[in-house]
């Protein structure tokens, strides 16, 4: 049938306008954590009293008694993975009692009194205690952001509002680079992070609650009005209502419970199949460059001021985020992740082989040459620009989105909110490891040694997402959970099916 006629059985098209709106309130927390993620980029150099274009120290300052080496920095910006942990471990388990509306609601105060932290800040331990509670506030965000849009969206806009989350961290991110570059003292650009936290806080509580959370809960009239109202009042939402109710009911007749359900295959499956794309995705370097940006441009002699570069980079990035919410609409996701993942380990290699040249001609170079040689170096000092742009480009256009959007999709319902903090727990677990052995591995490696490792394991995950990833593009969330466990038919048809149900009790056993 085609989307059309659908449509017309239904009374008319869903209204996507208050889809957006939510999605856009709730994805306020990924311009939350966009601000905590990019803050040590910026911050660190500020505390380390690095010049970002002498390379110098410039000494310790009177006024401030925050000093740091990077060794400390690596602390920073790793101790935020900690807190992850906690923080997703905890979020399916608030998300069932009180929704993910309320998690969000209750969660803004405690994000602005991150910044807070920061911005006071007399002692190192100060702020390590601050990225802690970031990090838990960032856990719980990451076990229901990415659940609500996914759950409030239509099939069809579904991947459109996917990338809603990508879009607003790459604003949180330009935004926190732009205050950096134009702001000296790190304190004032904490405190102009508290903007964020409070959008966040009043925005969501104009938002509806989950219609699947208020079905889980027993809340089913509740739930046919959240419907209407994000759908609109002219279309049946009778169909796709009846879908989630039947799908509760076929769950109750199984009898098990959370653990069990944790335990079964129907969680186990989309964990090893997309978990573990994003364990892996942490040791291809991703999120180390968002978190030591400057230091990297740095360190690989770029000849773009390496305060200015990332405003640069995030500008682009912001653009294609918002290229990406049609690319996704109409691009299956599978191939777009494979280009994707695959254009980032180039980039990745080509980062590490331009500081590998450099550095190798700069040891070549003779007292007669060294101003010339220099001068021919600088000429390609933009090519680490463009490797970090590409790298953040292709994993805003479809890397991370298509990650977010299989993480929100394939788990059921019951156990949704769980599985996406045990994953985001696993995840920040290498995450922090990562991290935090970024200044060894570049001790160790060299700078060119890391990205190249950077590249190798991101080839590895190409090759582990070509045989793991499904297809669910147009499908609804019963469906697509469905699938990832039975690669032949869905839901529906198994209920057609006199044995449908039999089969379908028998799939999670």
């Amino acid at each position: 049938m085609s989307t059309e006629s659908k449509y017309l059985e239904n009374g008319g098209k869903p209204k996507f306008m208050p889809q957006l709106l939510s999605a856009i309130a709730i994805s306020f927390g990924a311009t939350v954590v966009g601000g905590w993620m990019s803050f040590t980029s910026v911050a660190i150099p500020k505390m380390m009293k690095v010049s970002p274009n002498t390379d110098n120290t410039t000494g310790p300052s009177e006024a401030d008694p925050i000093q740091i080496d990077l060794h400390t920095g690596s602390w920073i910006a790793s101790l935020f993975f900690i807190g992850n942990i906690i923080g997703c471990l905890m979020g399916g388990f608030l998300n069932q009692k009180i929704g993910p509306k309320r998690v969000f609601l209750f969660s803004a105060p405690f994000s602005a009194l991150t910044w807070v932290m920061i911005a006071l800040s007399h002692h190192v331990w100060v702020i390590f205690v601050s990225r802690i509670i970031s990090g838990i506030v960032f856990g719980l965000f990451q076990s229901n952001g990415k659940v609500y849009n996914a759950e409030i969206a239509h099939p069809d806009f579904r991947g459109s509002l996917g990338t809603i989350i990508g879009n607003m961290f790459a604003l949180g991110s330009v935004y926190t680079y732009l205050t950096g570059y134009l702001i000296e003292s790190w304190r004032t650009i904490a405190w102009l992070q508290l903007i964020p936290s409070c959008l966040l806080g009043l925005s969501v509580i104009f938002i509806p609650d989950s219609p699947y959370w208020l079905i889980e809960r027993g809340r089913e009239e509740d739930a046919r009005r959240s419907l209407v109202r994000l759908r609109g009042s002219n279309y049946n939402i009778n169909e796709e209502f009846e879908e989630i109710v039947n799908k509760k009911r076929i769950k109750q007749q199984k009898g098990k419970s959370v653990i069990q359900t944790l335990c079964s295959r129907v969680f186990i499956i989309p964990f090893l199949r997309i978990g573990s794309l994003m364990m892996i995705t942490q040791w291809a370097g991703i999120n180390v460059i968002t978190s030591y940006m400057v230091n990297i441009f740095m360190e690989a002699g770029s000849s773009v001021d390496p305060a200015l570069a990332p405003i640069l980079v995030c500008t682009v990035q912001q653009i294609l985020a918002l290229c990406s919410t049609g690319i996704l609409r109409v691009s299956p996701r599978k191939p777009l992740f494979l280009f994707c993942a695959s254009a980032i380990a180039i980039s990745q290699a080509g980062l590490g082989t331009y500081s590998y040249l450099t550095q190798a001609t700069s040891s070549q170079m003779s007292n007669t040459t060294l101003v010339q040689d220099t001068h021919q170096v600088q000429e390609y000092g933009w090519v680490p620009v463009c490797c970090v742009i590409s790298v953040n480009a292709f994993r805003t256009i479809g890397f991370m989105a298509v990650i977010q959007l299989l993480l929100a999709e394939s788990f059921p319902t019951e156990i949704r909110s769980y599985a996406s903090g045990i994953c985001g727990a696993c995840t920040a677990v290498n995450m922090f490891g990562a991290t935090k052995l970024y200044p060894y591995f570049v001790d160790g490696l060299g700078f060119y040694g890391t990205f190249w490792m950077y590249g190798c394991v991101m080839c590895i995950e190409v090759i582990y997402a070509a045989v793991s990833i499904p297809e669910n593009k147009g499908q609804s969330l019963v469906k697509t959970e469905d699938k990832m466990i039975n690669n032949s038919k869905t839901i529906t048809e198994l209920n057609e099916d006199p044995e449908g149900s039999k089969k379908l009790l028998e799939t999670s056993s």
